[in-house]
């Protein structure tokens, strides 16, 4: 039976924030991973804070340590970006926000920046809503153009694109080949959708993965913690050949004290049903 390979399984360090980025360099290396996630946010690498040399200088880390960044996501959540509001000065804000984060994605040479697409406040037009993020998801895209990234859209409950058939509609609406899409399987969850739909509909857009289990109190943890069949999700993307890399996307403070031994749980359960 065809199998995903153990390198597509990337270190995240979205769990690692209470500890500086060497020690997270310093976990990789001792668990044998090579392909990351960069979470940027501080302490580790928040967007607005960073210049370009110091930027270079994670790289130059990353280089030592002989691990490659896989996708560059930057914190959105959190701080106050909407690229769908109709504020205009935190929309631009958002705009330039994204644009800044794929220099820096294009810096450390992550083929991948991921996005979400924004909300607008309770009440407001979708319609109205739609179209300001994918106004504003065209213009950031000429710059990922101009830079060579690929952006991958996630799809949120919360955002304009809430699931992974408006993640289809806006990646055709779009219509760049450096504008793709990903699956994160407590998106898929919440969202009542059933998985190898959703990975064929995406089809060759599907780039990228944050690979985490729920439960119905909680989210992102630990593959093989909760109540999705993950392994079954391993299975179904080897068998439709995906080739991108999945993330254990531990997001959050549950793990922030433990955070070597949430990684290693993570890499184990998913390196058993790899080769």
């Amino acid at each position: 039976m065809q199998k995903l390979k153990k390198e597509q399984i990337a270190g995240g360090n979205y769990h690692y924030t209470k500890h500086p980025f060497s020690y997270f360099v310093e976990s990789m290396k001792k668990f044998g991973v090579h392909h990351i996630e960069m979470y940027a946010a501080s302490p580790h690498l928040y967007v607005y804070d960073y210049t370009p040399n110091q930027v270079y200088a994670i790289k130059k880390q990353l280089d030592e340590a002989d691990i490659r960044v896989e996708c560059f996501t930057a914190e959105q959540c959190f701080y106050p970006i909407s690229i769908a509001i109709d504020d205009p000065i935190v929309r631009e804000r958002s705009i330039e926000y994204y644009e800044k984060a794929l220099a820096q994605a294009a810096v450390l040479e992550s083929p991948y920046m991921q996005m979400i697409s924004g909300s607008g406040l309770i009440g407001s037009d979708p319609a109205e809503n739609w179209k300001r993020s994918a106004d504003a998801i065209y213009r950031i895209v000429k710059t990922a153009e101009k830079l060579g990234v690929t952006i991958v859209l996630e799809a949120d409950r919360t955002c304009t694109v809430r699931n992974t058939a408006e993640a289809r509609r806006m990646i055709d609406e779009i219509g760049s080949k450096n504008f793709s899409g990903m699956i994160d399987t407590n998106a898929v969850y919440h969202a009542k959708e059933d998985f190898e739909e959703d990975v064929k509909l995406l089809g060759k857009d599907l780039r990228h993965f944050h690979f985490i289990d729920v439960t119905p109190e909680a989210g992102c943890l630990v593959p093989g913690s909760g109540i999705l069949p993950m392994a079954e999700y391993l299975d179904i993307l080897a068998r439709y050949d995906f080739k991108g890399y999945l993330t254990p996307e531990l997001w959050g403070w549950r793990y922030t004290d433990c955070a070597d031994e949430a990684m290693k749980q993570s890499l184990d359960f998913c390196w058993q049903y790899t080769e």
